[in-house]
């Protein structure tokens, strides 16, 4: 195992190789490595398989696999959504451990401090492809990562007696697919809706949707492995099928329920390589696994060394394999919705923990809206048509949630209260709560915070995660006694903890009397983080003394220069009572129409963040929303055009499209 100096690393001007130096091989000869392919969708639970045992699904060659192979019925994805779910199976690191690359969409600085997995792989004597999709959530150059990252990538390009390392990536499942109108195979009325979903004509159509598009990506799977047949590859390679997070109805994606986070996740042993399963083939798995875990593991196979850096731990191998006890998820903002929630399972209860309570789980992300499924949940809650279940999606959320998933499979029975239930619920939050320190979550850095990632976070001063920690449990516990401490850090000199102080009174909004409204009200004026300020306007806002904070965030959401902050500010008044608001109207009208076109990717990537928040907020400001109701929405093409478009096409793979092989 190699090892690298921390203090040099943070040093920032240290040469890759001094760092982590290439992986040795542990293999005397190329020929005695196994070949290994990972076919990876999107948005897909596992419950949509047939092997899973969902009696609608026709997936033959997957069931195969299992039947063959080693199903895994508890494995969890880090995130339930994919950009950052894939930086944890590129690196072998959390996102949560390395702002920004816990949001969905933004560009961790990354290629300065680490190799990713197919330049270990590559060092180690692999020829290394990928078809096509990338999304890595960092700056990794995908052309030079690669061997060959193409539609066209295939093994038979490698040299003669090299063994390879083939990834495959698939938008046959993706939740796009779902906005689609044409026409069913799967009988709507033969699905199951879930207890939290009004059953609705739109709702069953994406539940049968969704399996119809599983149906579909089987054959995608039958022809991959058909390949290897033909090619006489079949005992000479591993396969990896998986999804890279659940999905992909209402209340999956995106949220850290089962539906999010519990992937397929199959894998095929050939008899020559069989020993290192350390399982029995043909018999499904109750082990946890992680998609963390899946560059150590490939590694591991390869008979390569995993670089000290990487925090999951392999799956297989020679050696003796030491099963997970936790697997560990999260999720922060999502497009333009802000939200940070971290969770926990065992395999048979699952924590979590929503650090902001007070944002509903419906908040309008306008690309999940285009979902007919959503438009029509949303449309059932405003005519008040829900039962209590089905509400919860729109209403605050509790600090903590707990469920027992043997019984309880659909979380919507919330254990965290239940007197039998606390002796587990307080083993669960304090796991979580080691994990995020010894993983130094940065899930509470403000992100329009300069110094973030990896490294950074660790400087001492820049990031006091011990502090930080406790504070935002404070935050969420919503106690009365807690205000007077939150307002004595509005002044703390480090800016996360400002954010989380004032993240604990607007929490605590009802119980603020007006003398602690003018205090915040001076705390502002003074303020000089932008996302502090949102939250301080915020409860300003709410409590009618925003006579200060409404132009602020007007000329915030109109500034282009910034549009990290011009979201925070989107966010702030999208989220308090409007009571002011109108007056800021003419400035998010301006930012939906604004024509400037950033030139860097992490620009283009908030600028459509931006858009979108900004035409959800100017239709609810004008009184004009409705669920079912078209937003304006300025056509992209022109972005996609621009060197930035151009940019956030490389940074997907290229082209958007599935492997042709």
């Amino acid at each position: 195992m190699q090892t690298f100096s921390r203090r040099r690393a943070l040093s920032g001007g240290v040469a890759l190789s001094a760092l982590l130096l290439a992986p040795r091989k542990a293999t005397a000869h190329a020929q005695q490595q196994p070949n290994i392919v990972w076919i990876v969708c999107h948005d897909i639970h596992a419950s949509l398989l047939g092997c899973y045992g969902n009696a609608l699904a026709a997936t033959p060659a997957i069931d195969q696999m299992a039947h063959g192979g080693i199903r895994f019925d508890k494995a969890y994805a880090t995130t339930p959504v994919c950009s950052p779910s894939r930086f944890s199976m590129l690196t072998g690191i959390s996102p949560q451990s390395w702002a920004p690359a816990e949001n969905m969409r933004s560009v961790a600085k990354v290629t300065s401090y680490i190799q990713a997995l197919p330049q270990y792989m590559r060092a180690g004597g692999y020829y290394c492809t990928n078809n096509v999709f990338t999304d890595y959530n960092c700056d990794f150059d995908p052309q030079l990562i690669w061997d060959d990252c193409s539609i066209t990538a295939h093994w038979r390009k490698r040299p003669k007696n090299t063994p390879f390392f083939s990834v495959y990536n698939y938008l046959i499942t993706h939740e796009s697919h779902i906005f689609e109108t044409t026409p069913l195979v799967t009988d709507p009325q033969k699905v199951e809706v879930p207890p939290y979903l009004p059953d609705t004509p739109e709702i069953r159509d994406a539940l049968a949707r969704n399996i119809d598009m599983v149906n579909e990506q089987d054959k995608a799977v039958a022809y991959i492995l058909g390949e290897l047949e033909q090619d006489g590859l079949t005992e000479e390679t591993i396969v990896f099928f998986l999804a890279d997070h659940g999905g992909v109805a209402p209340r999956t994606k995106r949220y850290c329920y089962e539906g999010g986070l519990n992937v397929p996740f199959i894998v095929h042993f050939p008899q020559k390589y069989a020993h290192l399963a350390q399982r029995p083939l043909g018999q499904p798995s109750q082990d946890l696994v992680s998609l963390v875990d899946m560059a150590p593991t490939t590694l591991t196979l390869a008979g390569l060394d995993v670089p000290q850096i990487m925090q999951g731990q392999a799956i297989f191998g020679p050696a003796s394999i030491t099963p997970r006890h936790y697997a560990f998820s999260g999720r922060n903002r999502m497009d333009e919705c802000y939200d940070l929630m971290r969770t926990v399972t065992d395999g048979h209860y699952r924590y979590i923990r929503n650090y902001m309570p007070h944002r509903i789980y419906g908040q309008h992300n306008s690309y999940e809206w285009m979902g007919r499924a959503y438009q029509s949940w949303q449309t059932e809650w405003l005519a008040g048509r829900l039962d209590q279940t089905q509400s919860a999606f729109w209403l605050p959320k509790p600090a903590e949630e707990f469920y027992d998933l043997r019984k309880d499979p659909h979380q919507v029975h919330n254990l965290a209260q239940n007197p039998e239930a606390q002796g587990r619920f307080r083993e669960l939050s304090a796991v979580l709560d080691q994990h995020m320190l010894e993983t130094h979550d940065n899930g509470f850095v403000p992100e329009t915070t300069e110094k973030q990632g990896y490294f950074i976070s660790r400087e001492p001063g820049v990031y006091p995660l011990g502090a930080l920690l406790p504070l935002a449990n404070r935050a969420i516990a919503r106690n009365a006694e807690n205000k007077e401490q939150f307002y004595k850090l509005l002044s703390h000199h480090n800016e996360a903890i400002r954010y989380w102080a004032a993240i604990g009174l607007l929490i605590l909004q009802d119980s603020l009397g007006a003398g602690m409204i003018g205090q915040v009200r001076q705390c502002f004026l003074a303020e000089t983080s932008p996302s502090v300020r949102a939250i301080q306007s915020e409860i300003l806002l709410n409590s009618n003394q925003g006579r200060e904070a409404a132009p602020w965030l007007a000329a915030t959401i109109r500034n282009p220069a910034d549009s990290t902050a011009a979201l925070a500010a989107l966010v702030a008044v999208t989220g308090s009572r409007r009571t002011q608001a109108l007056s800021i109207k003419p400035a998010v009208e301006e930012a939906l129409n604004a024509k400037n076109v950033p030139t860097t990717l992490e620009g283009i990537l908030m600028l459509f963040a931006v858009k979108s928040a900004a035409g959800y907020l100017d239709t609810v400001l004008a009184g004009t929303y409705r669920p079912l109701g078209t937003m304006k929405k300025e056509d992209p093409s022109a972005l996609f055009r621009s060197p930035a478009g151009q940019l956030l096409f490389k940074a997907m793979g290229g082209m958007p499209g599935n492997p042709r092989i």
